[in-house]
């Protein structure tokens, strides 16, 4: 759909879960996390900030004219997450905040973990990591409260999606307004 409105030449994923897999991958002596059966346990929370840093970096490097890149990461604290991106990045972004409720979310967890085939995206939050650090996030608070506020609170552009229900019909009216958007940044 992107490309058929002409929104990018190119179109990017950056995915938090893979950069901090490369992350955990150079934690050869295990300081910031523990290999779990079927998954993780971080046990420096530093570590998702240094995922973000990286982002910002891989961000600045994948950068090119008709280019667009996704960045998917769910933090607790976003106004502090947003502060691993420099200034001069934040300035080309489009942030897309994701309302989903928490349960919904760690039941959809659960269910593509069962699902999987096996894929990158079909791993495994742990759910105590979850409850812990994705539980409550300030997005969700100040957005609950008023959009407007949100929008005004952020360092970006943002739209929300709501995918707080079942099904794909609803999901596709709010990715719309990320077309919209992108259509008007033009």
């Amino acid at each position: 759909m992107i490309k058929d409105r002409n929104l990018a030449d190119e179109v990017m994923r950056v995915d938090d879960f893979q950069v901090l897999k490369d992350l955990f991958d150079e934690d050869e002596g295990q300081e910031k996390h523990l290999e779990t059966e079927g998954g993780f346990k971080v046990t420096d929370i530093s570590i998702l900030d240094d995922v973000l840093k990286r982002i910002n970096q891989n961000l600045k490097d994948l950068k090119r004219p008709g280019g667009l890149i996704f960045v998917e990461f769910s933090r607790s604290n976003y106004e502090e997450a947003m502060k691993n991106f420099e200034v001069d990045v934040l300035g080309d972004v489009l942030i897309v905040y994701i309302y989903s409720p928490f349960e919904l979310t760690l039941e959809r967890n659960l269910r593509r973990f069962e699902e999987s085939s096996g894929e990158v995206d079909d791993h495994l939050v742990p759910k105590d990591m979850m409850e812990t650090y994705y539980k409550d996030d300030d997005y969700e608070e100040t957005f609950l409260e008023s959009e407007e506020s949100l929008r005004d609170s952020t360092p970006a552009d943002l739209v929300v999606v709501r995918n707080d229900s079942e099904g794909v019909e609803k999901l596709r009216g709010e990715l719309m307004k990320v077309i919209e958007a992108l259509e008007s940044s033009e």
